[in-house]
């Protein structure tokens, strides 16, 4: 038996709006019935599906790819608009369901958008092929990453990156609608394809002289007065990265004072050895001159890799090798050249 999608809320023109207020740095999302979402910038009191505020920038990276998986679900759904049901519809009606219960307002509404158009296309009794353009329009802003585009359009023209966009992006229509408070704050409403939202949203964008950005600390997109360099999103990310960077910092100060010890000693060392070399010591005191060589060689080679290992020990290790400098002077003596 087939569930009636209890866990999914049963739509009937669901729509997905969005108000970005430049100044307070928000993007404001809305998800619910049309008339609800009317009713509700109004002025009245009225539920609505779903509604967050939260940092402006953050929408463009729900755009994440889903190409294989809503292609699977999208033939499920068409398998299963007849008599019988695909035996993979519970799979597809359960993921489906955990979009819907995402933190990602672009996947909840596309949940929605798929389980409304399916079960209308079943109350209607629509042929598969009638869902086939319908679904391709829900779901083509999911099947691309719009971020990639993104940031190749701002580094091809800084001016005007949306002069790249395709007919895809261009053939969705949008409404606008006025909230009755009294910044008349402008939504704009899609009950199709959020590829018209992601327009509305860029141009808004750009038109401030802003661009989207991706923060290399936490990975989320932010709007951004930079392009083509590496900016940060907020204040905590910067913190990490200045701690981040003092400790690379620290790490390449401590590993070139005990490099540059360790090359210098070493140096020292050879030197010495090659000096001797030349003089044609008996063999004897040449062979206990080689070997303490190569014994400070694997010695040093040691200690420097437990350096780097541990990160820890590099005074100590700067110390020790000092002190071989002594230990070739003293054996040179010892040899009575």
């Amino acid at each position: 038996m087939i569930s009636t999608g209890k866990d999914l809320p049963e739509t009937k023109n669901c729509v997905f709006g969005v108000r970005l207020d430049m100044k307070r740095k928000t993007e404001n999302i809305i998800i619910g019935e049309l008339e609800d979402v009317k009713r509700r910038l109004s002025g009245y009191p009225c539920d609505v599906l779903f509604e967050q505020t939260r940092d402006i920038g953050r929408l463009i990276m729900d755009y994440a790819p889903r190409t294989g998986e809503l292609s699977d679900i999208r033939a499920i759904l068409m398998d299963s608009t007849g008599i019988r049901k695909s035996q993979f519809m519970e799979k597809a009606r359960n993921i489906l369901i955990d979009y819907w219960h995402s933190g990602n307002p672009v996947l909840r509404f596309t949940a929605l958008m798929m389980w409304q158009e399916y079960r209308r296309a079943m109350r209607d009794r629509k042929s598969a092929e009638g869902l086939l353009d319908t679904f391709d329009d829900i779901t083509l802003a999911l099947r691309f990453s719009l971020i990639d585009n993104i940031k190749n359009w701002q580094e091809r023209n800084r001016k005007n990156p949306l002069e790249y966009l395709d007919a895809d992006f261009r053939k969705y229509p949008l409404s606008i609608y006025y909230s009755a408070d009294m910044d008349t704050d402008e939504y704009a409403i899609t009950d199709i394809s959020l590829l018209s939202i992601a327009v509305y949203y860029l141009k808004r964008v750009y038109d401030s002289g802003r661009y989207i950005q991706t923060c290399p600390i936490c990975g989320r997109s932010f709007v951004a007065k930079t392009v083509g360099m590496t900016t940060l999103c907020s204040d905590d990310c910067r913190r990490i990265q200045g701690k981040e960077n003092k400790r690379r910092f620290d790490e390449r100060a401590r590993e070139i004072t005990f490099e540059r010890a360790y090359k210098n000693t070493y140096m020292y060392w050879y030197n010495k050895v090659v000096k001797l070399r030349k003089m044609h010591l008996p063999e004897t005191k040449m062979d206990r001159l080689e070997t303490a060589f190569k014994a400070f060689s694997k010695e040093s080679a040691r200690r420097k890799k437990q350096v780097i290992k541990e990160k820890s020990g590099a005074a100590e290790y700067e110390a020790w090798l000092l002190e071989q400098r002594n230990v070739i002077d003293v054996l040179i003596e010892g040899l009575e050249v």
